[in-house]
């Protein structure tokens, strides 16, 4: 009679008054029936949810799990659609069953590659899994994840050989083959050859050149294919650039440096290796196809620490860092990794980087700017550590007491608690504060450097002030290595010049490119990476380097001291040609 009131009023009464009969879970699904045409959707859900759980799924019929499904499509929420019209599915037989099986098909077509994953953790029947599976290959094909559409379609293919969309998975997995090819032995270069970081780009341009003319041919006698786009040092251009290059078939992409983030997640998103050449944290986790062939700030300290805990014994280190982005960094990667190998940071002091007195920083880690503890003994100063901070606020709160003195006090002597000191800045700033440390009677402790110490200027500045401080760099165009001079000398009759670090590590990665096509299976962009991933212990001019799992380099640095007003290389012993980014001396 259409009068809805009366008819909900007396469905309730009959749910209520007779729980038992046998007529209520068709009640139940005249009310869900009621709500829906009313447009009470949430009603619908929330009053069929609870009677699933009090009456169990035997009883139900698949109408009642078609209509929380349709209530769920008018919200939707696609997923606990899909989820409802497969309940119905899988208790319905003849027409209700085929009605059934349209409506989730037409579900799990609206459904993204991690709701379609969740609903393939849920079922166990073979027809649904196949239609699954097909639909998340061709959801990854339509968010241009090739990789995984050929993944999962080609389990498809291989599962469900008498599927209606069987040759459909074919044909798409012939394109994608396709689509994955290159042009053989053709390499991208992406790089700022103008704007802010052109002198950068020229310069790893260079090198790359030089590893095409060094390599000549590869493999069968081909020649090798350089496409060279300038990124301006813009990020909307390297993206595009990245486009570009994609449509012209190259294998692989050798750069950018500064616009890396965008270029990178385009490389990803077109299965197009890419090596990076930054120091930006992150890169090499935007997909499997990206790579970075670069030193890293992680690098340096594991190597300086490394060295200094197990071939120096030094046990107890000090951080004196400029108070601004790079210093802080530094600092912080310094000091985790001196725990993680069993040392001690006795003082971490920060200094004004525009600054040119760092006499009070200085006595804060000598112990002459508060008074001393009236218990400390000899027996305490001829341990480490005399102090251990909790955490990083270096407030001077921790260190009650009177302050001696402002000024040099000859009358004190320093309480260095530490063996070595490391202070992450350039090298104009360096030469002022290494000077003031000698000053105030910091003496005998090894001076640790970043890769920015690696200039005849800080030696100039400095003097004897700097003998023996230890650095890690990448490159050495001093190096004992044949290998390196035979690079260097080459390099030198080409440009007329020596070449530095951004040469080396971009001449070293184009090899490494060209090594790994020459070892791929196939022209595959997808074999082109896993055959990069496989290139271990490779011999470049920038010492042994591979990629880890996660297209992280690998990398042995370079370890440096300045010895009589000039950089000395420090051999490496065996035990280091075996362990990334660490440098041990040789006795």
């Amino acid at each position: 009679m259409g009068n809805d009131e009366d008819s909900l009023a007396v469905f309730a009464r009959l749910t209520h008054e007779f729980p038992q009969s046998v007529l209520v879970p068709d009640a139940m699904h005249e009310t869900l029936t009621l709500l829906f045409e009313r447009g009470q959707f949430d009603a619908v859900i929330s009053m069929g949810l609870g009677f699933t759980q009090k009456a169990g799924t035997s009883s139900l019929s698949p109408p009642f799990y078609m209509v929380i499904a349709d209530a769920y499509t008018a919200l939707g929420a696609r997923l606990n659609a899909a989820r409802f019209y497969y309940r119905a599915w899988n208790v319905a037989s003849g027409n209700d069953e085929q009605i059934a099986w349209n409506q989730l098909k037409k579900s799990v077509e609206k459904l993204d590659t991690d709701e379609i994953q969740q609903l393939i953790a849920l079922v166990a029947d073979r027809p649904v899994m196949g239609l699954l599976l097909y639909r998340l290959g061709m959801a990854y094909l339509m968010d241009e994840s090739y990789d995984d559409a050929r993944d999962v379609l080609g389990a498809f293919v291989d599962q469900f050989p008498e599927h209606a969309e069987r040759q459909d998975a074919l044909d798409m997995l012939q394109s994608l083959a396709l689509r994955s090819q290159y042009s053989p032995y053709a390499v991208g270069c992406l790089l700022p050859l103008s704007g802010a970081y052109s002198f950068f780009g020229q310069r790893a341009l260079d090198g790359i050149e030089f590893a095409v003319n060094q390599m000549g041919t590869v493999g069968d006698g081909s020649g090798l294919s350089l496409i060279i786009k300038d990124t301006r040092s813009d990020p909307a251009v390297a993206e595009n650039a990245v486009k570009a290059l994609d449509q012209e078939k190259v294998g692989a992409i050798l750069g950018p440096m500064a616009t890396s983030e965008r270029a990178a997640a385009a490389a990803q998103h077109r299965g197009i290796p890419i090596v990076v050449f930054t120091q930006r944290d992150g890169l090499p986790e935007t997909g499997a196809y990206v790579f970075r062939n670069f030193i890293t700030p992680q690098m340096q300290v594991r190597a300086l620490v490394n060295v200094a805990v197990e071939k120096l014994g030094v046990r107890c280190f000090a951080i004196l860092y400029p108070d601004e982005k790079y210093g802080r960094r530094y600092m912080n990667l310094f000091w985790d990794e001196v725990l993680r190998q069993g040392g001690i940071v006795n003082g971490v002091e920060a200094y004004d980087p525009a600054g040119t007195d760092f006499a009070q920083p200085i006595k804060k880690l000598a112990g002459i700017f508060y008074g001393s503890p009236k218990n400390l003994s000899d027996h305490h100063l001829s341990r480490c550590p005399l102090r251990t901070f909790v955490n990083r606020q270096h407030q001077d709160e921790k260190n009650k007491g009177e302050r001696r003195n402002g000024n040099k006090d000859d009358h004190y002597d320093p309480l260095v608690d530490f063996s070595a000191i490391f202070i992450p800045d350039a090298p104009k700033k360096a030469s002022m504060v290494i000077p003031q440390l000698a000053y105030h009677d910091i003496r005998d402790v090894y001076l640790l450097g970043t890769n920015l110490w690696h200039s005849q200027a800080l030696v100039d500045a400095s003097g004897d002030y700097m003998e023996n401080a230890l650095i890690v760099d990448g490159f050495f165009a001093e190096s004992q290595s044949q290998n390196v001079k035979d690079f260097v000398a080459a390099f030198q009759s080409a440009f007329e010049r020596t070449p530095g670090i951004i040469e080396a590590i971009a001449y070293d990665s184009a090899m490494m490119m060209f090594q790994a096509m020459h070892r791929a299976a196939t022209p595959s962009r997808r074999d082109l990476k896993d055959a990069l991933l496989r290139l271990q212990d490779f011999e470049g001019v920038s010492g042994r380097a591979g990629f880890a799992p996660n297209g992280e380099a690998e990398k042995n640095l370079e370890l440096l001291r300045i010895e009589r007003g000039r950089f000395v290389q420090l051999p490496l012993s065996p035990a280091a040609e075996n362990t990334p980014s660490t440098a041990v001396l040789t006795p």
